[in-house]
């Protein structure tokens, strides 16, 4: 099979960077702008987080039998590329939208909006995660797709980090409501483009085997394969604690350093130690395993964010240092964990015979929205049970859980994902010999 180009793994990357514009204005500023800008509490937007990842607990792997199941002159997983970004660009408007309603007709609209927004960002994001193991079937351009895919969306994510509040203060003019739907609207124009962009490069290379098709087949391999699993026991933890400073992060700067400007950068730091991560690992997955990647990743950033428990908060170099030492390690961790969804599909046509590329892919993204709704539930209902209330001067018991979600449960939930990766059935020598026979079975596969 042909090599990839550096521009075919640069266009794939932009995919990402397209979602992220969502991804990341949700996890870092919609519990804020929630709270303190839309109007409603903690309490209830940790509920909204968690019944939205319940509702994706069914919707991802529908997704991703839908995505299986198309048949276009694009391609299977392509076409949504192309047709999804506009919905998704005008419910990403709504749901940072506040509407002139009541406290109950608020809480309809938050439910509604942000519910359709995760729908539609599951019928993008699992395409788009799926294309991989149509791409290529080499381990190694699969890793460094990974590695592309996450620098690209980190750059993303550094856009919207480093662009929002100014961006809202701009387009706002004191007006925090007008400010972040003027600003989304910005944001939303740049994600489409970037999505056509990805769809205009990418071509699904991977001959896809002659199969019966079978909803019940499909899901009964893939729920008795190990590796679909673990990954999604490595995603939970993943996007459940470690994404929390940046679910608080507005809470710490306001509320504990007692200057919520100096966010910007450490949300600016955090996302070029991702990139920095990220761009790291397309080598070392050169002379490494995904699966070593993973663990050596996750414990060093367990090292790393625990120390945010003891920083001086008046400390700033030494807290824009520690986030992105601590982002780096994760963007080595967290691109490698991406790279294994493809090889994990790949487990599960190995093992069983049948290629199920989109529901093999569904556990990756459902571990990451499931992930960062409990995230979101847990910092609403900790917040809640701490005292937290928007505006006022904090209690100790308020601080001090803000504190805890910026440092020390972060580095709880690293340790976990280390702990898990250590089982995940795919090393070298077994992705080499599950290629090389794959390779053989596709062959013949397509010769009858």
């Amino acid at each position: 099979m042909k090599k990839l180009s550096f521009f075919d793994k640069v266009s794939y990357g932009f995919g990402d960077l397209a979602s992220n514009v969502v991804f990341t204005a949700v996890g870092t500023y919609l519990m804020f702008f929630y709270t303190d800008v839309f109007g409603i509490s903690a309490a209830l937007v940790g509920t909204l987080f968690f019944v939205t990842r319940m509702w994706d607990a069914i919707s991802d792997p529908i997704m991703g039998m839908i995505g299986d199941r198309t048949k276009s002159r694009f391609g299977k997983f392509r076409p949504y590329l192309l047709y999804v970004p506009i919905p998704l660009a005008i419910v990403a408007v709504l749901t940072f939208t506040t509407p002139n309603l009541d406290e109950s007709g608020k809480i309809i609209w938050a439910f509604v909006t942000y519910i359709l927004l995760m729908t539609l960002y599951t019928a993008i994001n699992i395409p788009y995660s799926s294309l991989p193991a149509t791409i290529s079937d080499s381990p190694v351009e699969r890793g460094q797709m990974a590695s592309f895919r996450m620098v690209l969306a980190f750059s993303g994510a550094l856009l919207v980090n480093a662009s929002t509040l100014p961006l809202v203060e701009f387009f706002g003019n004191g007006n925090k409501q007008q400010g972040f739907q003027f600003t989304m609207m910005f944001l939303s124009v740049i994600m489409v483009v970037t999505f056509w962009l990805c769809f205009s490069r990418v071509k699904e290379r991977v001959p896809m085997i002659k199969q019966s098709s079978s909803l019940k087949e499909d899901f009964a391999v893939v729920i008795n394969n190990r590796a679909w699993w673990v990954t999604i026991l490595m995603g939970i933890p993943l996007f459940t604690f470690t994404i929390m400073p940046f679910a608080v992060g507005m809470y710490y700067f306001t509320y504990i350093v007692g200057d919520a400007s100096k966010a910007g950068m450490f949300f600016t730091m955090a996302s070029l130690g991702m990139i920095a991560g990220s761009a790291l690992m397309s080598q070392l997955v050169k002379r490494f395993s995904k699966r070593s990647l993973v663990i050596t990743g996750a414990l060093l950033s367990m090292c790393c964010i625990s120390n945010l428990y003891w920083v001086d908060p008046s400390n700033m170099y030494l807290i824009y240092a520690v986030i992105f030492f601590n982002q780096l390690s994760k963007g080595i961790a967290a691109s490698s964990l991406w790279g294994l969804v493809a090889d994990t599909a790949d487990y599960v046509e190995w093992k069983s015979g049948r290629r199920v590329v989109g529901l093999s892919t569904s556990s990756a993204t459902f571990s990451h929205k499931f992930g960062m709704g409990l995230s979101g539930a847990f910092v609403g209902i900790g917040l809640s049970m701490a005292g937290y209330q928007a505006g006022v001067e904090q209690s100790a018991e308020s601080l001090q859980m803000i504190l805890l979600f910026m440092s020390l449960i972060p580095a709880f939930g690293a340790g976990c994902v280390a702990f898990i990766a250590y089982f995940y059935p795919i090393t070298q020598d077994v992705e080499d010999t599950m290629q090389s026979e794959l390779r053989v079975a596709r062959e013949a596969n397509q010769a009858n």
